[in-house]
């Protein structure tokens, strides 16, 4: 990985991948080999272009996270970051407020819908 460029594959998960209502996608690093994956639930394209994006862009803040060898970062870490790259904040509708940590509780959201 020479360069300031890192690639990520996008993945289409399936259905039993996310069995929480409000999963809708996470970031698989591989330590090994470094490669990212973002992994996203066939039900994320139920919802609107917004959603998508928020998901999308909060994911990418992740994989960032894990290419310059940040694996323990947060969720509110990866909005962040992901929010300065893009520019805009990340808004999340109720569908998508999400954790995939289990004893965790629910991130906070904005709520912004």
């Amino acid at each position: 990985m020479a360069g300031p460029f890192f690639e990520v594959s996008l993945y289409a998960g399936e259905p039993g991948e996310f069995p929480k209502a409000r999963n809708m996608a996470y970031c698989h690093h591989e330590p090994r080999t470094g490669a990212l994956t973002i992994v996203v639930a066939p039900k994320l394209f139920l919802g609107d272009r917004q959603r998508i994006e928020a998901v999308l862009r909060h994911e990418f803040g992740h994989a960032l996270h894990f290419f310059w060898g940040y694996p323990d970062h947060g969720e509110r870490d990866a909005d962040n970051l992901a929010e300065q790259i893009f520019g805009d904040p990340i808004y999340y509708d109720r569908e998508t407020i999400q954790t995939l940590r289990p004893g965790t509780r629910p991130r906070p959201s904005y709520l912004g819908l």
